[in-house]
This record gives C-alpha cells, structure tokens and sequence, in this order.
C-alpha cells in the first residue's frame, strides 16, 4: 500500500467517524486514497481549515474521540493554526494533518513551501514531519496516543506528497485504549488523598473550584457527589461552566469574565481550596489576586503535575485522573456543615435579583440578559449551546441556568478567536445528533466564518444559528471606552443576516421586537432543517468586571 492508504487505513483503525477539512494541490493523493478505499470515514468538507479545525475541536469536546482535520500546504497550513493553537490550549485532543510539498523539492523554493514542523511546534503537544512512507502508520498512532494521554491536546503531522505516494509494508494498527480520552487514567497516591482530606476537613470554609479537566475526565456525577455530600460549594470557570447542572452547592462562574460577584466573594472567604482540574490562568483569579498566594491553603488535582502549583504555593499536590480522584476524596472526607444550601440560595437570589427586570424587558434591540433567559425558555435542558468569544459568552455563563449534568456549552476560551460558532455547531451536531443545538453568533464573529453556512445548508444539519446583531465588533468597543473613553474602527453597516442565510439554504428569520424573540427561537429550533436568527440586540455600554455592571444603560 501507499502513505496515503496507510494514513486511510491507520485512521480507520483508530475508530474515526469523521474527518473535516479542506481539499488542496498537495492532498491529491489523500483524496484519492479517501474517494477509493472502502472505508467508514466520512469527509466533511468544511470552507477553510480554521473552520476545519473548529468542527473538529467541537466534535471532540463533546464526544469520547479526539476530533481529526485535515488540510493543504502553504496557506492551508496557516490557517489552520487558529483553531489548533485553540484546541491545544484549551486541552482539546484534536488530531491535525496537512499535506505538504515533496521532501525531494524542500530548499528549492517551490509554491506553498513552510516548514510545518517549525510553525506548528508552538501550537501542539506533539508534532511530527514524517518523510518515508514506513512511518506513516507509527506516526498516526503517536498523533493519537499523544492527543489523549495525560493533559489532552492538538496533535500535528505533516504528510509529503511523495510520501503519501511511497510504498509501504508497515502493519498498520491501533491501540484501542487511545481512540478515545482520557486514554488511561491514572491512580492518585492514597497517602496524598489522606492529607488532602485533612485538609478539607480542618478548613472552616473550604471551596471547590474546577476547571475543564471536569469535561476531559468526565468526572462530573462524581464531582456532583463530591459537593453535594461534603457540603461544599463549586466555582467553575469559563471552560467548565454548567458542568454539575442545577446542583445547590454550584455557585456558577468565578472571575472577570461571565461571574456572579457573590461566586467571587465565596473564594474570597474561603480558607482553602480545591482546584480540580483548572491551570490556575489569569480569568478566574482575577490575575492571580484571588485568592493571594499564601493566603488560603490549596490542595490541586490535575492529570498534568506540571501544571499542579505553577501560579500557587500548594499545600498538597494530586497528580492523577480526576474523577478518580474526586472518587477517592469522596470516600475519605467527612461532610462538613460550614456550607448550607439554605445560603447559598440566599447569595444567589440576592446576586440574580436585579437581574429579574431585564429577562422580559421590552427594549429592542433586546438586552442580552433577555436573549439568555429567552433561549432558556425555548430550549431543552440537554440543549448544546455554542458561543463565540463575544457578547453572548460572558452573558451565557453568567445566567444561562444549566440543569443537566456534563458539557452542554462550548466556548473558546484559550485564545478568543472570532468565527467558531458557525463551524462549532457543525462538529457539534454530528457528535450528539440527539440533542438540539444551537449557536450563538456576534455579527464580528459572523463575518469570519459565515461561508459555512453552505456547510451547514449541504450537510443540511437541523441547527440554528443566532446572530447576535449589534452592528460593531461591542466587546472590543466596550473596552475602548472602559479603558480610554474612546470608539475607533469597530463599527460595521447592517447587513440582512436572513437573507445571507437564505441565499446559502437556511431557513432565516428576523426577530422584530422583544416580544417576538422566543417565539422567532423556537420556530426557528423546531425548523426541520438548518436555520438562522437574526437578533438585533444592544451593544455592551462599558467592558463589565461582573455581569452587574452591564445593567446601566447606555449614556
């Protein structure tokens, strides 16, 4: 067989189902080898490899496989970065590919020429140029092997034309353990389960706060477990917000961006911690002012122990599989009665209070508080909701009421990069057809990424998309005028969103008043096929600290 059949084959071997990406001069031979072969995969042809990437990042978030794409050389390479640098930071296992240009014409100056092992080393946990066709297959299970073990994460493999066209009688194969994530899970050391455990019970007001490990152990029920039987509350961060569901002892998102104050205030109080899963970044510390270090006692859980106690003195480190380790947690500590759910439910209806006028309010554009109540109304409890980076993400995390356990949000988090949502719903349609899903788009974000609505409309995909349509790039003009009192080249002209959509094979609606959004929504949901909403909706007056501070009207 050729490199390409043994990438087809090796592939197939690692139990994919899908494969997005995007056709090139240097993937002739890996088409071919896909259009030939009696395979399982199914190709789905995406509009650019930054979208390519995104599918597969959202594909993999919410499935048990690490999500594959696939692209060209030279501007193919490039644009896949994006969404690799995304998946990779965020701890995603997504498996990349890009054809490149023969081995025998590097050095020469041939079209499309990058080193793709030099540009994608600093977006990847591992990354390899394979230049003979015998190491093909053993390429192909490192990719996947190093995606799904230990922290997860973006892997790349640069695949030469020539290559792909060399024959090989390498044995292609898998490992099954490494076809899905976490690959192994790993046992906490039980003397450090004791001392955390000391740790907990001796605190006055201990706090959780869990970060996406959640998601990548699916540790969820335990976690649930967890607080619900020891009495302590659970802040989560952006990337694990919903993640217990309507638990009493979830107080919601922690930090600068999508929190409720009190969950801060919470942290603030407490005397120790327990990280669970979370890097310790910059977001939901606030920059590393809560707690202060040294402060409060810290015990931290994480697959990576490189990450265990980087940003924070750390009392007790517990490198190993998350829900293992919260299993094992839960068998030791005692419940302790410093938390009741009694205040918790007071901090929170105090902190949502104020927030009740704006769920109906009849201002159009609509307040964004609206559109999230609006879509808790309309849609299930199992819906998947996808962000962008924009508007609606600080607004979803901070009100959205998530009442099922596990992952029914994707954002990208790690690096904010506009135009994931509209290929976001496409990956996330094929990994849980079952469920509803919808995504939630800025009129910025829309303009990066809106080609694939045709995918969308193609593949005919019952999703829908809602534009959140504020005329500007709002979150940057926000912040220009919170940090300077200034707005300088983010406003756009109104563009007929519906009628995009329509002109591409969606289904499009336009929300005309408060009053018609939920009904627009659910019309648009129960819609047979691909839909979008048009939204017109207020920009953000000022950049918010916490989501409080967005109830003042605009001067």
């Amino acid at each position: 067989m050729n490199g390409a059949t043994a990438v087809v084959r090796s592939l197939e071997a690692h139990d994919v189902d899908y494969v997005f990406g995007v056709c090139g001069d240097t993937s002739i031979g890996l088409y071919r080898a896909l259009e030939e072969l009696d395979h399982e995969l199914t190709h789905v042809l995406a509009r650019d490899e930054r979208a390519a990437a995104f599918m597969a990042d959202a594909y993999a978030r919410l499935s048990k496989k690490p999500g594959v794409c696939e692209g060209p050389s030279g501007g193919g390479a490039t644009y896949l970065l994006p969404g690799i640098a995304e998946a990779n930071d965020s701890s995603i296992p997504v498996v990349s590919l890009n054809t490149n240009i023969p081995v025998r014409y590097r050095g020469r100056g041939v079209l499309t020429e990058l080193d793709q092992g030099d540009i994608f080393d600093s977006v990847t946990k591992w990354n390899r140029v394979v230049d003979h066709a015998d190491l093909v297959p053993g390429s192909v299970r490192q990719a996947f092997r190093q995606a799904t073990t230990g922290r997860p994460g973006a892997t790349h493999l640069s695949l030469p034309m020539d290559v792909l066209d060399g024959e090989t009688d390498e044995a292609v194969y898998a490992d099954e353990d490494v076809t899905r994530y976490p690959a192994y899970r790993p046992d906490p050391d039980p003397e450090r389960i004791n001392r955390a455990a000391a740790v907990l019970e001796s605190a006055e007001r201990p706090v959780i706060v869990v970060g996406g490990g959640v998601h990548s152990s699916r540790a969820w029920d335990s976690l649930r477990k967890l607080a619900e039987t020891v009495g302590v509350p659970v802040a989560q961060t952006l990337t694990s917000a919903g993640a217990i569901g309507s638990s009493p002892y979830s107080i919601g998102v922690v930090g600068e961006n999508g929190s409720r104050e009190y969950a801060n205030e919470i942290v603030r109080e407490a005397d120790a911690l327990l990280l669970l899963g979370t890097a310790v970044e910059s977001v939901w510390t606030e920059k590393w002012s809560q707690p202060a270090d040294g402060d409060t006692r810290i015990v931290h859980a994480d697959v990576d122990a490189g990450s265990i106690g980087k940003n924070y003195r750390t009392e007790v480190a517990l490198p190993g599989d998350l829900r293992k380790t919260i299993d094992a947690l839960r068998g030791v500590v005692d419940p302790q009665p410093n938390w009741s759910e009694t205040e918790l439910e007071r901090r929170h209806r105090e902190w949502i209070e104020p927030f009740a006028a704006a769920f109906d309010a009849e201002e159009f554009p609509i307040r964004p508080e609206r559109m999230v109540a609006g879509a808790r109304e309309v849609l299930d409890d199992d819906a998947v909701i996808v962000s962008d980076p924009g508007t609606s993400c600080p607004y979803f995390a901070a009100l959205y009421e998530f009442r099922t356990v596990g992952r029914n949000w994707l954002t990208p988090r790690a690096h904010g990069a506009l135009g994931y949502t509209i290929p976001g719903v496409v990956g996330a349609q094929v990994a849980r057809p079952e469920s509803q899903v919808v995504g939630f788009t800025g009129d910025g974000s829309f303009g990066t990424s809106a080609g694939d609505l045709e995918t969308i409309a193609r593949l005919d995909l019952p999703v829908t998309v809602v534009v959140v349509n504020n005329d500007a790039f709002s979150w940057i003009e926000a912040g220009q005028r919170s940090h300077a009192e200034f707005s300088f080249g983010v406003d756009f002209d109104g563009v007929d969103y519906a009628g995009v959509a329509e002109a591409c094979g969606l289904a499009g609606y336009r929300v005309e008043s408060a009053d018609d959004y939920e009904p627009t929504l659910r019309a648009a949901v129960e819609d047979d096929g691909p839909a979008l909403v048009d939204l017109p909706t207020r920009p953000l007056p000022s950049l918010p600290n916490t989501p409080v501070d967005w109830l003042e009207p605009d001067e």
